[in-house]
């Protein structure tokens, strides 16, 4: 076994302590590789004690919405109670991902984002093209009801959701009901 170096013995390793702990984190964007990470994380600490809070802390632009979408069905797939914490930025599939948990919260400093789906079809046959464009449709209408259930979005709200970028700060979000407490 290696012998471990001064810097070794004085810290210790930061993400292991947090995650022992019941943090997890999405800072960055959101592909393949972090929803491995989130949902490895969220099944581990479920199976280790489903009663216990998860605090998800979210500081992320967004990214892939499949990726997004898996991390969701893992967080209502589990039994442990979730909190989500948006401390910086929860934009796009960021955002979709923090209206998910049993309770959310903000820091009086962030700000939550939603906005339409992107998405292209391209460089093949019409008709391969057409059922891609069709199963967009259905993917953007997932993301759009999950708005509707997750918080009191009003219909405008969700036209400039769709059609532009909502940008909300944490007193609009406590009134739209996408968190529960300002922290």
């Amino acid at each position: 076994m290696p012998k471990k170096t001064d810097k070794e013995d004085k810290f210790p390793n930061i993400e292991k302590e947090l995650l022992k702990k019941r943090n997890i984190f999405i800072c960055e964007q959101i592909d393949d590789k972090l929803a491995k990470t989130v949902i490895q994380q969220l099944m581990y600490l479920d199976s280790v004690n489903s009663k216990k809070e998860i605090v998800i802390w979210i500081n992320s632009g967004g990214g892939y919405v499949t990726d997004g979408l898996a991390i969701i069905d893992t967080m209502k797939q589990i039994k442990s109670p979730i909190t989500t914490v948006i401390k910086g930025h929860a934009c796009s599939m960021a955002g979709e991902i923090s209206i998910n948990g049993n309770k959310r919260k903000m820091t009086r400093h962030s700000v939550w984002m939603a906005h339409d789906m992107a998405g292209g079809v391209w460089g093949d046959y019409t008709t391969k093209v057409l059922d891609r464009a069709e199963h967009l449709k259905y993917v953007q209408n997932m993301l759009h009801n999950n708005l509707k259930v997750n918080t009191k979005l009003n219909k405008n709200d969700l036209k400039k959701a769709q059609n532009g970028e909502l940008w909300l700060t944490p007193e609009q979000c406590m009134k739209k009901g996408i968190v529960d407490e300002v922290i």
